[in-house]
Order: C-alpha cells, then structure tokens, then sequence
C-alpha cells in the first residue's frame, strides 16, 4: 500500500507537470509559432487561454465529482491530460492542437482540484507539504516550458518544443495506471448537496476565492501576453526568461514559505503583507522600463506570490470539512477563474505597449490588497465543528 501509494503521488506529480507545460508550450515563441502555422498571435495566444476558461467552467462540477467518486474522476482527469500532452505530435495543424489544448483544458480541473482531497485522504498528518510539492509540480511545468520553450524550438521546432511534456505525461499516466487501483480513496453515496450550500455561505472561501482570482490573474496575464507586451520595449526575446525567473523563485518559496506560514497561523498576515509591495513594482516597471529592473521585480513578486496559491489551498484543507474538499476546492477555483479569465482576456487589449500593460497589471493586485483587509484572521478562526 505504502509503496502503490508512493508510485501514485509520483504519477500524479507528472501528469500535473505536463498539463500546465501543454498549457504554456506555445507562449515563449508565440510570434515565431505563429508565422510558422499561418494563424495570428492573438489567436495562438487563445490557446493557453483555454485553460481558465475550462477551469472556469468546470471547476465546481469537478469539485463535486472528485466528491462523489475521487479515483474515477482523478483517473479522468490524468488521461485526458496524457492525450493533449501526447497527441500533439501527431499533427502541427492549428485546429488539431486545439483539440489536444481542450483536452488538457478538460483534465486540468480534476488534477488541481484533487490536490487538497488527494493530501487530506492519503497524508493527512503532511498535508500541508503534500500540497506544497503538488504544487511546486504545477509551477514547474509552466517553468520549464517557459525557459525552455524559445531554445527548444530555435533547436528542434515543434516537435522538440512539444515532445519533453509528451514524455512526461506518459511516464506519469504509467505509474498512475500502475498504482491508482491497489490505493483506497473515499466513495460517496450521494453527491453533498447540504454540505456544498454551508460552503456557499462561507465569507472567507468567497474572500480567498478573489484573492487567488486576482493573483491568478497577474499569473496568466504574465506568461499568456508579458512577451508581445515588451515588443515595444525591444525586450520580448527575455519575456520568457523573465516569467520563468519569477516561478523559479517561487518554487523556492511554495518549499519554503507555506509550512512555516501554516504552522504560525499567519496566512492573513502573509497575503496582506505581501500584495501592496507587488502592486508598488509593476507601478515602477510601467514607468521605468529596463531589463535589470524586470528581472528583479518580477522575481521578488514570484517568491511572494506563487506561495499562496498553496497557503490558500491548505486553508480549504485545514478549515473545510473533508467530505467536500473538492467542493470547496472548486468553489474556490470557480471565484478565481470568473476574475482571471475576465482579466486575462481584457488583457490583449494592452499589449500595444509595456507601460500600459503594467499599469493594467497593477489594478487586479491593487484590488487583491484591499481583499485581504476583509479577510478573517486565520489565527482567530474556529474549529471545523464550529464552521458546520
């Protein structure tokens, strides 16, 4: 048991790795992809957008699925993660990689969303950690994809540029199929109507759900639009560079960061302290534009800001009651993606140049600061019997 469920988490950190690089393959060389299939930058650039679209869509559906039946639905979610990773070599024609993007866009709910009852069921006493490794996975991908994407190409062109999460996603839907039925997971009998309205009515999911929305937001506007936005600066070839600097960092902060914040019980403390000081750099990167100051800004503002998406998810896990992890999971994911997707989509109107882009950047983080002034101090909130 301990040995399947050791292979299980291993396929499990695969399969989330290779669904967020199939998310961002293409934004790295989005201008040089996008010449070489004959499609405009902006529609390319839709691609990656799938993905919170679907998420958005998705995310409560998910939630009460992984519920209900967690093995079935997380299986669900590895596979069809497995062929948008695999089946894009099988054509570079731009509506077969849209079947094969909205076939990941399609699993990645499942996986994100198992994260907190996947920790809670099988390490209940590290779950914190657990999320947090989960987590670094979910990050890296999108790092590697977004370093290496410009020198993949330049050396191999599609193929090379794709192949690396190919062989990722079918390592990790192995040793999944391998492990996935020898470890027990809870199986409800019914899905948990009553449960999923006392989360409805819960402020500081609604509150935390914002809070990670606008987050998400600077997130996604970032590795979606950060390198045509810096065409007019001369600095797009370094856009990929610099986003995967941010998320290096910040996996060095989601190992470093959440555990000790938990511990403490400073969440609240943590997000209010953090999300003004990013506010204050993109206001400086709209105005003073060079290539020292966005590697150190947007660096900083990752290893502060990558941490709490796994400090919000171990709130759900420490303060929600077990039976609707995934439900509250995709309540949350439900708030953040309407916000995201919203923003990420409003953002392609302000790439025409770095400081309006910026300042644009600016205003979701500004409004995430004044959101965590609302927000219940984790120090003071009740027990799990109290909430219910």
């Amino acid at each position: 048991m301990v040995q399947m469920r050791a292979l299980l988490t291993a396929g499990f950190i695969l399969i989330v790795f290779a669904s967020q690089a199939v998310w961002v393959t293409f934004s790295p060389v989005l201008t040089l992809v996008s010449e070489e299939i004959n499609v405009s930058v902006e529609l390319l650039g839709l691609l990656a957008v799938t993905y919170p679209i679907f998420f958005l869509i998705l995310t409560i559906p998910s939630g009460l699925l992984l519920d209900r039946d967690f093995k079935r639905w997380f299986l669900f979610g590895s596979v069809a993660t497995f062929f948008a990773a695999a089946g894009r070599l099988v054509s570079f024609n731009y509506y077969w990689l849209l079947v094969c993007q909205l076939s990941g866009a399609l699993g990645q709910p499942f996986l994100l969303n198992a994260f907190v009852p996947y920790a809670s069921q099988l390490y209940e006493e590290r779950r914190t950690l657990v999320i947090s490794v989960l987590s670094l996975s979910m990050y890296l991908g999108t790092v590697f994809a977004l370093a290496a994407g410009l020198k993949l190409y330049t050396a191999g062109g599609l193929t090379l540029l794709i192949l690396p999460s190919a062989v990722v996603a079918t390592a990790g839907i192995v040793l999944v199929l391998i492990a996935v039925r020898a470890v027990r997971f809870t199986k409800a009998e019914s899905f948990a109507v009553k449960q999923f309205g006392a989360v409805l009515k819960r402020k500081d999911l609604w509150i935390i759900g914002a809070i990670l929305g606008f987050g998400v937001a600077t997130f996604d506007n970032l590795a979606t639009w950060l390198q045509p936005a810096l065409r007019s600066a001369g600095l797009e070839k370094v856009a990929g560079d610099a986003v995967a600097l941010a998320i290096v960092l910040g996996l060095i902060g989601v190992a470093v960061i959440p555990d000790r914040v938990a511990r403490a019980n400073l969440r609240t403390i943590y997000m209010r302290s953090i999300t003004p000081l990013i506010a204050a750099f993109f206001v400086i990167l709209a105005f003073s534009l060079n290539t020292t100051l966005l590697f150190a800004f947007l660096g900083i503002s990752g290893l502060l800001m990558l941490p709490a998406y796994a400090i919000i998810m171990d709130w759900i896990g420490k303060f929600c009651d077990r039976e609707v992890h995934g439900s509250a999971t995709g309540f949350v994911g439900l708030t953040s993606r309407a916000i995201s997707v919203a923003l990420t989509l409003g953002a392609m109107y302000f790439i025409s140049s770095a400081e309006l882009y910026f300042t644009y950047l600016t205003i979701p983080i500004t409004v995430a600061f004044i959101l965590t002034l609302l927000l219940p101090n984790d120090r003071k909130k009740p027990s799990i019997s109290k909430v219910f």
